[in-house]
């Protein structure tokens, strides 16, 4: 099973605030799964977004 973070798990991964996670998931730079108004990142999405940030 693979693993997923919540906007704010993943603010603390990228060292930023969750807020910017939100932002980045509207704008469409971070896909996401949404339960109900729940946004789950899945790991592969955020090292994707990290892959495409580093180069």
């Amino acid at each position: 099973m693979q693993k997923v973070y919540t906007a704010k798990e993943a603010a603390e991964v990228l060292k930023i605030h969750y807020n910017s996670v939100y932002q980045l998931v509207q704008e469409g730079r971070i896909k996401c799964v949404k339960v109900g108004r729940k946004i789950l990142i899945p790991e592969r999405c955020l090292n994707d977004f990290i892959e495409k940030s580093i180069s």
